[in-house]
């Protein structure tokens, strides 16, 4: 999913350069292997680079990740599709195809705290996403309590990343920066 405005980060943060690649040529890198992978956003131009990846323009002209799940099912041809935040740059490739083999609709979840985006959907619940839409309601959290997402806890995925790095997401430069002084 890359279809916010970055506007904690100042900029465009998924052209931001992170050792050599941009933060979305990370998160493409990890998902690998996965039979199709989809850019959902509002700017085409900015990834018109990355190679073998097909991006979807979210047809909406306001932001919210509801927008791109929308946009994702509707252009998936996969029946289970798995959604990611596009600035996740350490993103284990194993965590994503641990989590990929649940049943769908489920979350990745740490303790009270959903990891919202972290989103695994059956393109057969469409008409759900479809309606929660027509309602006016954008948060996604609210979406996976309306279609009773199951909760995956992150300790499923700690023998893989046991300092649960893949969920880390950087929504302002601050963060970038201590990541990069690390």
């Amino acid at each position: 999913m890359a279809g916010g405005k970055s506007s904690r980060f100042g900029k465009d943060k998924l052209s931001q350069n992170l050792y050599g690649k941009l933060l979305i040529e990370h998160v493409v890198e990890a998902t690998k292997g996965f039979s199709e992978i989809l850019i959902v956003g509002k700017f085409p131009d900015k990834f018109r680079h990355i190679k073998s990846i097909k991006f979807v323009l979210e047809p909406f002209t306001d932001f919210s990740p509801i927008y791109g799940i929308i946009t994702g099912l509707r252009a998936a041809k996969n029946e289970k599709i798995l959604f990611l935040p596009g600035d996740t740059p350490f993103l284990k490739a194993e965590v994503l195809k641990t989590f990929s083999r649940e049943f769908p609709p489920a979350v990745i979840s740490e303790g009270d705290n959903l990891h919202s985006l972290f989103f695994l959907i059956s393109k057969f619940q469409i008409c759900i996403v479809e309606k929660f839409l027509k309602s006016r309601k954008h948060k996604v959290f609210d979406l996976h309590y309306l279609m009773k997402s199951k909760r995956v806890d992150v300790r499923k995925f700690l023998h893989l990343d046991y300092q649960k790095k893949s969920l880390i997401n950087l929504n302002t430069r601050k963060e970038l920066y201590e990541v990069i002084s690390r």
